[in-house]
C-alpha cells in the first residue's frame, strides 16, 4: 500500500516540476523582452554576454547600462546577459584568453610566463602584473579576453535568435500576443487637431 500510494504524490512531484519549468521559460522569455523583434532581443543578451566576459573586470554592470543606452536595446537584457560573467566563468575565459593573446603576439613562456588564474580573486595575482612584464602580459590579456568575448557575443547572438524563434513557432499564441505588443509599441499616438482661435474667443 504505502508503494502504491507514493507514485501518486510523484506523478503529482513530476506534474509540479514541469509546471515550474513552464513558468520559468515563459517569464525568462518575458524578461528578453518578448514584445521586441528576435534581433533586438538576441543583439542586447549578446552584448551583455560579451561585456560580462570582456577584461573590464569591475565595470561590467556600468559598460551594459551605457551600451545598452546607446545602441537603445533592452537594458535589463542586456545586464542579465552581463551575469555570464562571474566568479565561476571568468578564471578559465580569462586563462584561455591569456594564452591566445600571448600566442597572437608570440611572446614566449619565458618572457611572458603563465599565470595562476585560480588566484584571480586574490591580491597575489594582480601583484605578478608589476615589473617589466606588465606591457607584455596586459598586452596578451586584453586582446585575449576581448577576442574570446566577442566570439561569445556573437554566439549568444546566433544562439538567443534561434531559441526565441522556434519558441514563438511552437507558441503561436504567444508570437501572436508579441506581435499585437510590437504594433502597439510601434503605433505614433494621434496628433490632436488644431484648435482654431476665433477673435470672439480671445481673452482681452
Amino acid at each position: 500500500m504505502s508503494q502504491e500510494s507514493a507514485r501518486p504524490a510523484e506523478s503529482t512531484t513530476q506534474k509540479r516540476r514541469r509546471s515550474l519549468k513552464r513558468r520559468w521559460v515563459h517569464l525568462l522569455v518575458d524578461l528578453m523582452g518578448r514584445a521586441e523583434s528576435h534581433e533586438r532581443v538576441a543583439a542586447a543578451v549578446a552584448l551583455g554576454v560579451g561585456v560580462g566576459l570582456s577584461p573590464f573586470i569591475g565595470f561590467h554592470f556600468i559598460l551594459a547600462v551605457v551600451l545598452a543606452f546607446l545602441f537603445r536595446l533592452n537594458k535589463l537584457d542586456t545586464v542579465l546577459g552581463s551575469f555570464a560573467g562571474n566568479p565561476w566563468t571568468l578564471p578559465p575565459i580569462y586563462a584561455l584568453g591569456y594564452r591566445l593573446g600571448r600566442a597572437i603576439f608570440g611572446f614566449a613562456p619565458a618572457r611572458v610566463p603563465p599565470l595562476q588564474w585560480q588566484r584571480i580573486l586574490h591580491h597575489d595575482f594582480w601583484v605578478s602584473f608589476r615589473g617589466p612584464g606588465l606591457s607584455p602580459r596586459l598586452a596578451s590579456f586584453l586582446l585575449g579576453t576581448t577576442l574570446l568575448a566577442a566570439a561569445a557575443g556573437i554566439a549568444t547572438y546566433l544562439a538567443a535568435r534561434g531559441f526565441l524563434k522556434l519558441y514563438h513557432r511552437r507558441h503561436p499564441r504567444i508570437a501572436a500576443r508579441a506581435a499585437r505588443r510590437r504594433e502597439i509599441a510601434t503605433r505614433k499616438p494621434p496628433v490632436p487637431p488644431e484648435i482654431e482661435i476665433r477673435p470672439d474667443d480671445r481673452v482681452h
